[in-house]
């Protein structure tokens, strides 16, 4: 498995580089740009949107292409040396799921360390950097942002999963046909039933662990609690009023069916694949 990994690892690590040059080259480009005083970026509330455009980008980018390596093995030659390989479904498929992994770690670390340090270079406003780290915390504790970083990773987990699932789910069924926009209808049919039953969930069983004091709260405790910035996984996100809490019953649920995916997607590969 782990020589496996390595191969997923040396596959993709020159367009991963490609494009982290690339961003690199656009930050550099673009701050540098906004120190001239007629520059359309020459305002502080476009330095850090910048870099968020750019890292989604980056991350959009990548996520394409390893969905599209999975679909190359799936339905090119490639997949005759991939899927006879002495490994299980479950262990081929945890390997593209740690390197994807590792990528996309390695892209938003990058490209946020790169992009603060564009922003305490160009800036043209003195930053206190004490000061800022300090109104974070106070917005939101090291905790709650923790559970929000874990959550979008398992967010992204979640849907890479559905994705190879639809994918592995499409080549079964229709055997060796190359119907391009199966495994899409797939997707989106399954993402829509699945998010679907995550909010019914959440609304018939509306218990919630707080983040900060982990104590099981109930929504009437925050009369804002539906009216938040962000909700991923069950979790939800007041900024402004200090509370992060997570619904229990969907992390539960999303734990459960990420779990369910990785199983029967490494199932169908491992029994149902005809190469």
């Amino acid at each position: 498995m782990f020589k496996y990994m390595k191969y997923e690892l040396k596959g993709t690590y020159k367009f991963i580089l490609g494009v982290l040059a690339l961003v690199f080259v656009l930050l550099t480009g673009m701050y540098a740009y906004s120190t001239r005083a007629d520059s359309l970026f020459h305002s502080v509330d476009l330095f850090m949107p910048i870099g968020v455009i750019l890292l989604f980008g980056a991350a959009l980018t990548a996520f394409l292409y390893i969905v599209g390596s999975f679909r190359k093995e799936l339905y090119e030659d490639s997949g005759y040396l991939t899927f006879t390989l002495p490994l299980t479904g479950n262990q081929i498929l945890g390997s593209k799921l740690i390197a994807a992994l590792f990528w996309f770690m390695v892209l938003g670390i990058s490209v946020a360390l790169y992009n603060f340090i564009m922003v305490l270079i160009f800036s043209p406003f003195d930053l206190n950097l004490s000061k800022l780290f300090s109104a974070i915390s106070q917005g939101i504790s090291i905790k709650a942002s923790f559970y929000m970083i874990l959550s979008m990773a398992c967010s992204g987990v979640s849907v890479l999963l559905l994705i190879y699932f639809s994918m592995t789910l499409s080549k079964v069924t229709f055997r060796n046909k190359k119907i391009g926009g199966v495994w899409f209808v797939i997707f989106v049919i399954l993402s829509g039933v699945l998010g679907y039953m995550d909010l019914e969930i959440s609304r018939l069983i509306p218990y919630y662990l707080d983040l900060n004091t982990f104590h099981v709260q109930t929504p009437d405790l925050h009369n804002d609690l539906f009216q938040v910035q962000h909700q991923n996984n069950g979790l939800t996100l007041g900024i402004s009023s200090g509370f992060a809490v997570t619904n229990i019953a969907s992390f539960v649920y999303n734990f459960v069916l990420m779990i369910a995916l990785f199983l029967g997607t490494g199932y169908l590969i491992e029994k149902k694949i005809n190469l």
